[in-house]
């Protein structure tokens, strides 16, 4: 028996296997059978949402109680609070599941690869609407990818990254009224129908043709391991790779791995990192060349999906 939770924010897993967005639900999973037990509040929007078996609860503990006492049950420790895990475990004996719930997650379908995939679509039209002018801020340039995100009816992955000059070169800084100057990095997502989407772009603002030249190569390095990925078979041959292409392009050594998965989240398994034993085979994957020097970094970054024949960018 499996029980997960969505409180205030969105999880992943229980939108996995619920099919709804509902707020301070649980979904108890028996077998074939799910149950969804929402608050009073959000009855109506479950029985018009949910297929299978509603519990409305005035009292979720003792709901539950009634359910789960004394029986072993698979919970999401990510999801969880200690709060709340304190409560529950009075009345159930429980073990951690989180992992084996984010490994169902990895392959994708064909209905998922087209949600990630218009994500992505939506976030390069949003990116390549930008209007950089002399004078802008990195605040400017957030508050365009926040609107257009807005005016087009969707909902960012994550906080954008927008830096320019020596602030690229922290590879999650944050925006702020720095005017831009010789070089702007922007990391980017869109959520399509709750998928998500990552990209970053680079513009080279002074016309610098060395800073071209790289950002150039960077794009190479990408699309050479997205179009490589069906020749490996997990992660770590992802990372080595890339290490290889980065040494020979003159690149110093990335400080953080060549990607991850994306799906529900903007992070997810598979990892691609040096000891990564997770399949890479039918999964969706940020692909993020990047490399930060002292007076500013550069990223380039796709989001591309692996059907184990072939790899094609989304």
């Amino acid at each position: 028996m499996i029980l997960l939770y969505q409180g205030e924010a969105p999880d992943a897993n229980f939108y996995y296997h619920s099919g709804v967005d509902i707020d301070h639900a649980f979904l108890l999973m028996d077998g074939k059978r799910k149950t969804l037990l929402v608050h009073e509040m959000n009855a109506a929007i479950a029985r018009a949402t949910f297929p299978g078996r509603i519990v409305v609860y005035k009292d979720a503990m003792a709901t539950l109680a009634k359910l789960l006492r004394r029986k072993t049950v698979f919970y999401d420790s990510d999801a969880i609070s200690v709060h709340l895990f304190s409560r529950l475990k009075s009345i159930c004996r429980f073990k951690d599941h989180s992992q084996e719930l984010a490994r169902m997650r990895v392959v994708k379908s064909q209905v998922e690869v087209s949600k990630i995939a218009k994500a992505a679509r939506c976030a390069k039209e949003i990116l390549e609407s930008l209007e950089l002018k002399k004078g802008m801020t990195e605040l400017d340039v957030k508050k365009q990818l926040l609107l257009a995100t807005l005016e087009n009816g969707l909902e960012i992955s994550f906080e954008p990254i927008v830096a320019t000059d020596l602030d690229s070169s922290f590879p999650h800084s944050h925006a702020g009224k720095k005017k831009l100057g010789s070089i702007l990095l922007v990391d980017f997502g869109v959520k399509y129908d709750h998928y998500c989407s990552d990209l970053t772009r680079c513009f080279i603002l002074d016309g610098d043709r060395k800073k071209k030249e790289q950002y150039e190569r960077l794009k190479d390095i990408c699309w050479f391991i997205a179009d490589s990925l069906p020749q490996m078979s997990k992660g770590s041959e992802v990372s080595a790779l890339a290490d290889d292409l980065m040494a020979k392009a003159g690149f110093p050594k990335m400080i953080h791995s060549i990607g991850h998965g994306v799906g529900l989240e903007v992070h997810e398994h598979p990892g691609l990192g040096p000891k990564s034993i997770d399949p890479i085979g039918n999964t969706t994957m940020a692909i993020e060349p990047a490399f930060y020097l002292s007076r500013y970094g550069m990223r380039y970054e796709e989001t591309v999906f692996n059907d184990g024949k072939k790899a094609r960018v989304l």
